[in-house]
């Protein structure tokens, strides 16, 4: 109230008076050049509210445009009111740095403002955040199924002056691995009113390899005994096989149960070495070579280390398969 006070004695001072209607906007010599009538009750469609939607402002003039164009304050929310003086319209108007003494007030002492609102339906969000999930998953790749989220609510928004427009994105730019939030904001008149967030569920689809049926240890892996399946996963993993080129010429390393799910702990090279060959056994030290016959205690695939015994001395030592019948102890 102080500060109200204030500014009215300020603008009495600088017109030269306490007169009451130099306060309105009523100069001391001539007419103002621009009325401004209150109008005793307004529904505003954005969200903000300005002079032109409060009051009839006459003439029609480039002035009067710009005064229209003033704000006074935000709108009230949705099933609320307030008013606004004469008072406050004055001020807000001397505020915006147009001298009182162009214009004046008059009208009504106060207007009552409420918000108009529409309603923006469940479905027209979900549209707008189906579109912009789908964009990002396009550019993540991958094979990825959404549900939307159910039991949509209106929301209630201004129409705006010009515009109103949904605008969704995917939160943080990116999808989560069952989950993902995309942000709708509702704007208007390009500005955003309200964001409302809907949650999408997700599930990832991977192409893995599965046995059609039960496998023993050492059986062949191929087209006959292994199948390529599109299955749901939670989330991806580098040791599921996906494709046939990885098992061909391998074979099961363990007894796996039909429709399994191959991994790379399950597939294994075929032995080169067999348990009881008689292999040819290199050892080097320094430029000195020896070599010496040993007896291959299991098989052993090609690169394999396998356990070999010397007949002779049943002494043991370990080497790695380097071609068939060839054993080499690494220094």
């Amino acid at each position: 109230m102080k500060a109200i006070a204030t500014l009215w004695l300020c603008v009495a001072a600088f017109f030269g008076g306490d007169d009451e209607k130099k306060l309105a906007g009523t100069p001391a010599a001539g007419n103002p050049a621009t009325t401004v009538k209150l109008k005793p009750a307004v529904q505003v469609r954005g969200v903000d509210v300005t002079v032109g939607e409060l009051c009839e402002i006459t003439p029609t003039d480039a002035a009067a445009l710009a005064i229209a164009q003033i704000k006074i304050g935000n709108a009230p929310s949705a099933g609320h009111g307030r008013t606004v003086s004469r008072t406050e319209v004055l001020q807000s108007i001397a505020a915006a740095g147009v001298a009182v003494a162009t214009f004046k007030v008059e009208g009504a002492d106060e207007t009552v403002v409420q918000a108009q609102m529409v309603d923006v339906s469940g479905q027209e969000m979900l549209d707008a955040a189906t579109a912009a999930l789908q964009a990002t998953l396009a550019v993540e790749g991958g094979d990825v199924e959404y549900t939307a989220p159910e039991r949509l609510r209106h929301v209630q928004a201004p129409p705006g002056r010009k515009s109103q427009e949904l605008r969704a994105r995917v939160q943080d730019g990116r999808t989560g691995p069952n989950s993902a939030i995309v942000q709708v904001e509702i704007l208007v008149d390009g500005e955003c009113w309200r964001k409302v967030p809907l949650t999408f569920r997700l599930q990832r689809y991977h192409r893995i390899l599965k046995t059609t049926g039960a496998l023993r240890a050492g059986m062949p892996l191929g087209p006959e005994s292994v199948v390529v399946s599109r299955e749901a996963l939670d989330q991806a993993s580098g040791l599921w096989l996906d494709r046939m080129e990885q098992v061909e010429g391998m074979l099961a390393a363990r007894n796996l149960p039909a429709g399994s799910r191959i991994t790379l702990g399950d597939i294994a090279p075929p032995a080169i070495v067999h348990k009881g060959d008689v292999v040819t056994v290199v050892l080097t030290k320094g430029r000195v070579k020896v070599t010496a016959r040993a007896i291959a205690n299991h098989d052993a695939p090609l690169g394999g280390r396998v356990l070999l015994t010397n007949p002779n001395t049943r002494a043991t030592l370990t080497g790695v398969v380097q071609a068939p019948g060839l054993v080499v102890v690494p220094q």
